[in-house]
């Protein structure tokens, strides 16, 4: 039971008066004297008029202080909790992010459960306790708000929605989920919200209103111990005209004291080395691992379990060579190739005439764009990068020529378009990897080709002209100049050796086989092959291949296969394997992290909520309600006013019965 107004207490002060006026009141005893006491019942009489006289046990002045007692407990608005006497409409958020997974109960006992197990047990005794009448809508957090059940009243159902419910360890849709319960439930005139969390939430500033009462569960327990992989890469040196690698590893613990973790790192799944590292609170420790044999896949990981398993392992990968190999179709560029050459690059250079091509020996080969096998044979390898530097014949766009075009980084120089000449202005560079250490300050543009590709965005503008392009298309770097070398001042330039090494590093930087690390439920451009009619996500490693909700369904679209997918929303390794007709597999290996806010236990954050009136101008009955304090109320209780006015109504019957006894008490 509890008191909604204290205020009703001013009027007990109703309970004293009630007694002064008893003390006041005139006592009189009707006698029967003879006629020469006249003057001494005079003086009776003044005496019955002496104030603060002895109270006397008299029915009625207990009737009277009762009914004034149960009035002033009635004003107080008393109330008391009822099993099922909820809301109409009750909508539980159930916070599922990534930091519910943590464990509550001691490590290594039989016993321990999670965050999120803890909150399916608290929701159903809710339900069970408060909701017994109301209509449930469940809501998740996840990359955006999961509506579960709305408005279900078949408990089953609602047991069977928490049982599927798992953690989702990509950014959650906090503050977009707590909108959505306010919008359920503006309009309502009974319902309430309740949300189920552990409360580390991101810092948000700005509340979302609620025009219902809303309530917060929390579930925590005690807090556990975690240590964590924070950073994990790999990088590659020449040495001595051989690649050595070194993987460095940043890690973390939220102990109070120090304390040793193991960590072993594999290499294709070989054991390449095992250390005992010691971690002092409140500080990082960065760790290198240097002398390290090539691998496509490398792997670091906390051998002992903690209370948070979602950052104990981490992916990186292996590049497949040194060196980059540069396709070069041009008429004659030395400042181009050399550029290239100084940037590390393995150049093949093929020149190209207006009419066709020349060969090695000079002769110039006739342009029969219809005929494939008059096209020049296409090198053999792989090549990680394929530069088209001016006109193009035909030729070089059907044939093998476009499937090795499909399939590898571009870069166009010029090309086809209507030519333009330059307005001038200042260069102005996007942010982007090709535009570091560069500024463009004094270069000279002539003439320009007006392009706007439908692949990417501008990243350099020369005023407002876009000269320099760069996306993505079909997964794979695109990057397109929208003037030619011979045009520009640019390859004068001492920034132009510093571009070019900038475009070979991000047009190249996914030639191994490992597409790189993306946060849970991300979107990854991947390459997808001109001949696929299969893919899927296979996991191979981490949290992928324990948990049920790691796999995802490919996206697709009117061409086939998309290349812009939604990475699975469980940390791990993954495989994105692609099948074509002849069942030739191609796989390309990603890294799932889980994003790391949620694993940041330092802030224990107040949700951004706050109550308002839902109308400003209530109607009649809902005034009236509100005076009166009569039915249900929205937190689970029922108001004690209506029986104490009931009560009050006996007292009262009772007093005039005692009125009805016609003698003076």
């Amino acid at each position: 039971m509890g008191i909604q107004s204290w205020l009703g207490l001013w009027f007990g002060l109703t309970l004293p008066a009630i007694i002064l006026m008893y003390m006041f009141k005139r006592k009189y005893v009707d006698t029967t004297v003879p006629s020469g006491l006249l003057w001494e019942r005079v003086l009776r009489n003044l005496e019955a008029n002496r104030p603060w006289q002895r109270l006397q046990n008299r029915l009625l002045l207990w009737l009277q202080l009762l009914v004034a007692a149960l009035l002033v407990f009635a004003l107080m608005q008393p109330f008391m909790k009822v099993s099922g006497g909820g809301s109409a409409h009750m909508v539980i958020v159930a916070d599922t992010s990534g930091s519910m997974s943590a464990q509550i109960g001691p490590d290594g006992s039989e016993e321990t459960s999670t965050r999120l197990d803890l909150m399916k047990e608290r929701i159903q005794d809710y339900v069970k306790e408060q909701g017994r009448r109301s209509d449930i809508t469940l809501l998740s957090i996840g990359a955006s708000p999961v509506t579960l059940t709305s408005r279900e009243t078949d408990r089953s159902v609602i047991d069977q929605a928490l049982d599927g419910l798992q953690p989702y360890y990509g950014p959650a849709a906090y503050r977009e989920t707590l909108s959505l319960a306010s919008a359920l439930t503006r309009e309502a005139s009974d319902a309430e919200v309740v949300i189920f969390t552990d409360s580390y939430w991101k810092q948000d500033t700005v509340p979302i209103a609620f025009q219902v009462p809303v309530s917060v569960e929390k579930i925590q327990g005690e807090q556990p111990y975690n240590a964590a992989i924070e950073q994990f890469g790999i990088s590659a040196k020449s040495d001595g005209g051989k690649a050595a690698y070194t993987g460095v590893a940043v890690l973390s613990t939220n102990a109070s004291n120090a304390s040793t973790v193991e960590v072993n790192l594999y290499g294709d799944e070989q054991l390449l080395t095992s250390r005992e590292l010691k971690l002092e609170p409140q500080q990082k420790l960065t760790e290198s691992f240097t002398g390290l044999p090539f691998a496509e896949v490398y792997r670091l990981e906390l051998a002992q379990d903690d209370g948070y398993a979602a950052d104990n392992e981490s992916f990186a990968f292996g590049l497949a060579h040194g060196t980059s190999r540069v396709l070069l179709l041009t008429s004659g560029n030395l400042f181009l190739e050399k550029a290239l050459q100084l940037s590390g690059a393995e150049v093949t250079r093929i020149t190209t005439t207006e009419s066709g091509v020349k060969n090695d020996d000079g002769d110039e080969a006739s342009e029969q764009p219809d005929a494939d096998s008059q096209a020049p044979p296409v090198p053999d390898g792989e090549f990680d990068l394929l530069v088209m530097d001016g006109s193009i014949p035909a030729e070089f766009k059907q044939g093998k020529w476009a499937e090795l075009t499909a399939k590898t980084p571009l870069w166009t120089i010029g090309g086809e378009g209507t030519k333009v000449g330059s307005k001038g202005g200042r260069p102005v560079l996007s942010k982007h990897p090709i535009t570091s250490y560069v500024s463009l300050s004094g270069v000279y543009f002539g003439t320009l080709i007006e392009q706007s590709p439908a692949w990417g965005e501008p990243v350099m503008k020369l005023g407002d002209q876009p000269i320099v392009f760069a996306g993505l298309e079909g997964g794979r770097p695109r990057l397109s100049y929208s003037f030619l070398l011979q045009d520009s001042d640019l390859p004068l330039s001492p920034e132009f050796p510093v571009m070019v090494s900038n475009t070979l590093a991000w047009m190249t930087s996914g030639k191994g086989s490992g597409l790189g690390r993306y946060v849970a439920g991300a979107q990854a451009d991947i390459p997808i092959a001109s001949d696929t009619t299969k893919a899927a996500w296979i996991p191979k490693s981490g949290l992928a291949l324990e948990s049920p909700s790691s796999t995802v369904e490919v996206a697709r679209n009117e061409q086939g296969i998309s290349s812009v997918q939604i990475v699975p929303e469980v940390p791990g390794l993954y495989a994105f394997e692609q099948q074509n007709e002849a069942g030739d597999k191609l796989n390309y290996w990603l890294a799932v992290t889980a994003d790391p806010h949620e694993a940041d236990w330092t802030v224990n954050q107040e949700l951004p909520i706050t109550q308002a009136v839902s109308s400003p101008e209530p109607s009649a009955d809902k005034e009236q309600a509100n005076a009166e304090g009569t039915g249900s109320q929205a937190n689970g209780t029922s108001s004690l006013m209506p029986w104490l006015a009931l009560l009050a109504l006996a007292v009262i019957a009772a007093e005039w019965g005692v009125y009805q006894r016609g003698r003076s008490i």
